[in-house]
């Protein structure tokens, strides 16, 4: 008899992994590894995108897609939202709790909704969970410096709404902006053990990509009027 772990294949190996790392970040942050959390959630972001690679190209189990939105919700959904709240410390408030609330409902009514439609299509309907998860985590790993309840508060309001939304965002599948995008995520990753300060660094560098990509449909659309406003002349 046949067992579920005989019908996981390689893509759902990675996505256990990447719920695994979204745990492994609740766990840790609550033993005081501010920064440690964040930065998994970081690693967790990269399984996510291996695995649908792997699901592209040597085809995904019966449960692979239903595994993944599983796993999104613990890593980028549950996990961020208590790295955040962990990292406030003192700044913590009920209005911080509510926005938190607020983005973790939105990013699950999200996934609800990206189950339900077809998953082949080039774009996605609403900010993916994914990159609403990596943008607070980001955040927090930009340094204490620069952290500020108030922000967190705007920012956790401003992706749920932006994850609700019916913006079309852009799937990212070509290897020239993937492979240095992700190389960016693995040297952010990587550079914890060595030196914060580098962590802090590239963290920033990879918050202001992710704040392009929330503001990508703006930049689309400016760029179209002004096609269409030359094509008129």
């Amino acid at each position: 008899m046949s067992t579920i772990f005989q019908t996981l294949k390689l893509a759902d190996i990675v996505t256990l992994l990447n719920a695994l790392l979204g745990l492994l970040a609740v766990i840790l942050v609550q033993n005081g590894f501010t920064y440690l959390a964040p930065a998994l959630i970081l690693a967790a972001a990269v399984a996510d995108g291996v695995d649908g690679y792997l699901s592209r190209m040597f085809s995904g189990s019966e449960i692979g897609a239903n595994l993944d939105s599983l796993a999104d919700v613990i890593s980028f959904g549950l996990a961020p939202v208590v790295i955040v709240y962990a990292a406030a410390g003192s700044e913590a408030s009920n209005l911080l709790l509510a926005a938190l609330c607020f983005y973790f409902f939105c990013g699950i009514l999200r996934l609800a909704r990206f189950n339900t439609v077809h998953q082949g299509l080039p774009s996605f309907k609403g900010l993916p969970i994914t990159a609403g998860g990596i943008i607070l985590s980001a955040y927090v790993l930009t340094g204490e410096r620069y952290f500020h309840s108030g922000l967190m508060i705007l920012l956790s309001f401003v992706v749920g709404l932006l994850m609700i939304s019916k913006i079309t965002y852009m799937k990212a599948k070509k290897p020239g902006h993937v492979l240095p995008i992700g190389l960016l995520f693995v040297i952010t990753v990587l550079s914890y053990p060595f030196n914060i300060n580098y962590t802090h660094i590239f963290a920033s560098f990879l918050l202001a990509i992710m704040i392009l990509y929330v503001t990508s449909p703006i930049i689309r659309r400016a760029g179209s009027l002004k096609r269409v406003e030359k094509g008129l002349k």
